[in-house]
């Protein structure tokens, strides 16, 4: 007991009050709540990229999808499903973005299914589509 009085004396000289945080260390006082993705999401999003390309320029017989190419992959709700933007390269098409947007819902099952066997997880996220455009082929 002796100590104890001996350092709420000195303690109180420092201070006019005590509170509720007198005798925390500051770095545990203060925690900044920043979203973080999970490394394993990210890795998750780098596969489906990569997979999504694959798919659409090899597999897909439809002639729209195998000239895309994919922008980014993002995680949405936590890793529940992957928001995939999707491009154009440089040529001038006479098809609208909704068009593009209804092929690519057609082969979703597809690109999902193979999603799934590539990647080891339990539940597979479901894809949504963005189309950014035609993108320039730049260079010039």
């Amino acid at each position: 007991m002796k100590n104890q009085t001996r350092w709420a004396s000195s303690a109180a000289s420092l201070c006019v009050e005590f509170g509720e945080e007198d005798g925390i260390d500051p770095r545990y006082f203060v925690k900044e709540s920043r979203p973080k993705t999970p490394h394993k999401t990210l890795q998750l999003c780098k596969e489906a990229s990569r997979i999504v390309t694959l798919v659409l320029a090899g597999e897909t017989k439809h002639p729209l999808l195998r000239d895309l190419h994919v922008l980014s992959v993002v995680p949405e709700q936590e890793g529940q499903s992957l928001c995939v933007t999707v491009a154009h390269n440089g040529n001038d098409l006479q098809v609208s973005g909704d068009e593009i947007l209804a092929a690519l819902k057609r082969v979703q099952g597809l690109l999902r299914c193979a999603l799934a066997q590539a990647v080891n997880r339990k539940h597979t996220p479901v894809l949504r589509f963005r189309y950014a455009g035609v993108v320039g082929k730049g260079g010039g």
